[in-house]
C-alpha cells in the first residue's frame, strides 16, 4: 500500500579533505580581510586571525607556514576580490558619457575608498617596511593596472595608441590613491570634500582631453 511505503531520506555528503582544506584557507584568508578592515595593520596577528577564522593557531600555521606567506596569499585574495567588486559595481560606460561622468567618478570613489579598499591601502602603505610584501603588491598593481587601461581602451579606442591617455588614466588613479591614504589622517568628511572640490576640475580636465565642449 501507499501508505506503508517507506521514504529513503539521502544524506548530505560529508566534503571531502580537498574541500575541508579549501574551505578553511578561505575562511583563514577572508579573517585576514576582516582585521585588516577592522583592526587595520597594526592589529593583524596570527592569534587574531586564527580566532576569528574559528580555529586553532595551529590549524593555521599548518596551512601557512609564516606570517609571511598568510599575508601575501591574502593580499592576492583581497586585491582580486576588489577588483571583481569594483567592476561590477562601477558603471565604466558612464565614464563615456559627458552627462554621466560625473555620477561615474562618484561611483568609482565610493568604490575605492570602500573599507576593503581601505584595508588594501594599509597594506601598501606597509610595503615600506615588508619586503616580500612589496614584491607581491608590485605584481598585483601591474595586474590591477592592466585592468584599468584595458577596460579604459575598450572605451576609448581613439586613445588606444595616445601616451598622454595613459599619463591621464595614471593621473585619476593616484589621485584616488592620494585621497584613499589621506582619509585616516583628515577624516572621511574632510576627504570627501576634498574630492568634491577636485571632481569638476577632473571632469573639465577629461574633457578637454576627449576633445569635448566645456560643460
Amino acid at each position: 500500500m501507499i501508505g506503508d511505503t517507506e521514504t529513503t531520506v539521502p544524506q548530505p555528503r560529508r566534503p571531502t579533505r580537498a574541500q575541508q582544506r579549501i574551505a578553511t584557507r578561505t575562511a583563514l584568508l577572508d579573517a585576514t580581510r576582516d582585521c585588516l578592515v577592522e583592526d587595520g595593520w597594526g592589529g593583524l596577528s596570527t592569534r587574531n586571525i586564527a580566532e576569528r577564522a574559528g580555529v586553532a593557531q595551529s590549524t593555521l600555521m599548518h596551512h601557512f607556514e609564516t606570517r609571511e606567506a598568510l599575508l601575501i596569499e591574502a593580499v592576492t585574495h583581497l586585491a582580486s576580490r576588489l577588483a571583481d567588486d569594483a567592476l561590477e559595481q562601477i558603471d565604466l560606460a558612464a565614464l563615456r558619457s559627458p552627462d554621466q561622468r560625473a555620477a561615474g567618478l562618484d561611483q568609482a570613489w565610493r568604490e575605492l575608498s570602500s573599507p576593503p579598499a581601505l584595508a588594501a591601502a594599509q597594506l601598501w602603505a606597509a610595503a615600506w617596511s615588508e619586503p616580500e610584501l612589496a614584491a607581491t603588491l608590485r605584481e598585483l598593481e601591474q595586474r590591477l593596472s592592466g585592468i584599468f587601461v584595458n577596460t579604459a581602451v575598450v572605451l576609448f579606442p581613439e586613445f588606444a595608441d595616445d601616451p598622454r591617455f595613459l599619463a591621464f588614466l595614471d593621473i585619476a588613479i593616484s589621485l584616488f590613491r592620494g585621497l584613499v591614504m589621506a582619509i585616516p589622517v583628515s577624516g572621511r568628511d574632510q576627504v570627501d570634500a576634498r574630492w568634491r572640490a577636485m571632481r569638476p576640475i577632473l571632469l573639465e580636465s577629461a574633457a578637454q582631453f576627449l576633445g569635448e565642449e566645456p560643460a
